[in-house]
């Protein structure tokens, strides 16, 4: 017999509309002047310039007020009961000037949605001099006095359909975390909702034998069973009358093990530059099997099958998502299992390995 069905409401999505106030708050008795552009920026005078800087982390004080980005005026305007400058027209002028204004609308929308401190780094050149080129702000966590704690992450935007230059993505990443910050990615899609993403270098490592573990008997005998192997199929076939001493290599069947090209390659000293991140993470301890069910190369193992699940799914880079949208689909398959997606970057003398996690 069917299951009842469950009823589920959608989530609200919003629209942003503009002229209408996104906060419950009660607007003041007296109007609010609207900002005044000055350059780039939109100025607020003295007294409500104070408020909004010490208060909310808005703007970058300036004689007499604050200087607020298009994306501030837009939160002031739905949360702080701010006009805009020449009414609802503003924003569409602003969006002819600059297409972006768009997207940092909507992360700033988001990300101050639960009491954040987000600042645009605009405003933040004289107290972090060496910011990364792509990062778009800071963000200090609710708990976080923002002007004297040096902050929580470092906040770059990206549409889906955007190309990825996975080395610059990595150099970004690596130049966050040396200023101690955490990298956060806030992807928008076609609809102007957001996805969040922390990214990190990671170092898979695992516990099983290493090839150079063997003494001289063990290897001669390794290698004595691999020159009989049978090729089977672009791998090969090994029948092995004594224990098999690499459990991270090759795959028991048949009363044998097979292994496949890029192992036995490693282990016969045969290997391809196409084997070089292969052999890189077998020296890190790692039992690696086809990711094919998971859109990978590989699924990482730290221990034994038997022991425990993969913890990591690796890409190499060359076969890595090409845009934000297939790197979406690639980390919620990969944590949907409960792992972690890595990109691997290198060139066969070393690799790193990127990883991309969903915090929301």
């Amino acid at each position: 017999m069917a299951g009842r069905e469950r009823n589920y409401t959608p989530r609200a999505r919003t629209t942003r509309p503009i002229g209408e106030p996104r906060t419950p708050n009660a607007p003041p008795g007296k109007p609010l002047q609207a900002p005044v552009a000055r350059g780039n920026f939109w100025f607020i005078e003295e007294p409500l310039s104070h408020r909004l800087h010490e208060k909310s982390a808005l703007g970058q004080r300036t004689p007499g007020g604050i200087l607020l980005a298009p994306e501030e005026v837009m939160f002031c305007h739905w949360y702080r009961h701010v006009p805009l400058p020449g009414g609802d027209g503003w924003f569409n002028e602003r969006l002819l000037e600059n297409e972006d204004i768009a997207k940092r609308t909507i992360a700033l929308d988001v990300l101050r949605n639960g009491g954040e401190r987000v600042v645009p780094s605009v405003h933040l050149t004289t107290r972090f001099p060496s910011l990364p080129e792509n990062t778009w702000a800071i963000r200090w966590e609710r708990h976080e006095a923002w002007t004297t704690h040096p902050g929580f992450s470092q906040v770059r935007l990206q549409r889906t359909h955007e190309q990825l230059d996975w080395q610059e993505l990595h150099q970004w990443v690596t130049d966050v975390q040396a200023c101690g910050h955490v990298a956060e990615l806030c992807v928008i899609d076609e609809e102007f909702d957001t996805t969040i993403y922390h990214l990190s270098m990671a170092q898979p490592q695992g516990s099983h034998r290493l090839v150079t573990d063997l003494d001289d008997e063990q290897h001669r005998a390794l290698l004595a069973s691999c020159n009989e192997a049978i090729p089977v199929e672009g791998g090969f076939f090994v029948a092995h009358p004594s224990e098999w001493l690499l459990n991270a290599v090759g795959l028991p069947h048949f009363s044998g093990r097979y292994l496949r090209g890029e192992e036995y390659r490693t282990l016969v000293g045969d290997a391809q530059p196409e084997d070089a991140l292969y052999a890189e993470l077998l020296k890190a301890g790692l039992l690696l099997r086809p990711g094919f069910k998971y859109g990978c190369r590989w699924r990482a193992y730290e221990e034994g099958i038997e022991v425990a699940h993969a913890p990591w799914l690796v890409q190499p880079q060359q076969d890595a998502p090409q845009n934000w949208e297939e790197v979406c689909l690639a980390v919620r398959l990969a944590e949907g299992v409960n792992k972690r997606w890595l990109c691997a970057l290198g060139t066969g003398q070393s690799y790193s390995f990127l990883n991309i996690r969903r915090f929301g």
